[in-house]
């Protein structure tokens, strides 16, 4: 075996405290560089340079937002009032009704409810023969003057269908008119909460 002299060995390097403080200093400008425009935008939403911006990076923390939210319960409406006894009870009896005139030609009638403020009812009604003017309005309880209340007028229907509430003590329904040359038959019904169903005298 050959021993190798130390005067053979290659000679120890040591740098410089130069060089070391510039090897230091590049590494401190690296950590900086990656936090500023990485660790930021993807951790913080800072984003000093705009390069999380264009990379992308900012959305991580917004994701992750969204995705830590807590989810609304879509089944609860935000914009009913929640019922009541006060807006559920009807103090009318339940009843149900369905009524069918017949209109001459260029002739018109009214069928009515009478209610009280709150009463309410479903309804449904077809023409047979034509479509008919149809007109659903409402007077209030002891009017002398023929004043009404308009809630829903339409030239050429042959049916409608809803549900109603009467905004005020009185007579709520509808006004038909045949503006045909033959005869026309209309059939309505109601179910809900009101007093009756009715003709109207001199229609």
């Amino acid at each position: 075996m050959t021993m190798q002299s130390a005067s053979a060995l290659p000679p120890r390097i040591s740098p410089s405290p130069a060089t070391l403080a510039k090897a230091t200093g590049g590494a401190a400008l690296a950590a900086i560089a990656i936090v500023t425009l990485f660790v930021l935008p993807a951790e913080y939403g800072i984003d000093p340079t705009g390069v999380g911006s264009a990379i992308g990076l900012n959305g991580m923390v917004a994701g992750e937002a969204a995705d830590s939210a807590p989810v609304p319960d879509a089944a609860a409406p935000t914009d009913v009032a929640i019922p009541t006894k006060a807006t559920i009870a009807k103090p009318a009896a339940w009843r149900q009704d369905e009524m069918t005139i017949t209109l001459a030609p260029h002739s018109g009638q009214e069928v009515k409810a009478h209610m009280t403020k709150g009463d309410s009812f479903i309804f449904t009604w077809a023409s047979t023969g034509g479509p008919v003017k149809a007109e659903m309005h409402g007077e209030k309880a002891g009017a002398t003057d023929g004043a009404f209340t308009d809630y829903w007028k339409e030239l050429d229907m042959t049916g409608g269908q809803g549900d109603f509430t009467a905004p005020f003590d009185g007579t709520h329904g509808w006004y038909f008119r045949n503006k045909g040359e033959t005869p026309v038959t209309v059939t309505v019904k109601t179910v809900g909460f009101y007093k009756d169903l009715f003709l109207p005298k001199g229609e």
